[in-house]
């Protein structure tokens, strides 16, 4: 089974988690696939730097903009 994971057998998922800098307004896209921890928001706390949004994916993501600036995933 491929593409994103709604599921909660995680440990062999990717973990993709989108950033947006407040400071600088850059977009972070972190990949995490190493079995490092995956720090998620909290409920009720508010963090500037937290994740906007998240996904879990079975399969490799690829990220490019088009030629208006919107963001493009492709499953790999």
């Amino acid at each position: 089974m491929g593409g994103l994971y709604e599921g909660t057998d995680l440990a062999d998922k990717t973990f993709y988690g989108f950033r947006l800098n407040p400071d600088d307004g850059g977009l972070n896209v972190e990949v995490i696939n190493d079995g490092s921890p995956v720090v998620m928001p909290q409920a009720g706390v508010i963090d500037k730097y937290d994740y906007k949004q998240w996904c879990w994916s079975a399969d490799t993501l690829q990220f490019e903009f088009n030629n208006a600036g919107h963001l493009l995933v492709r499953f790999v």
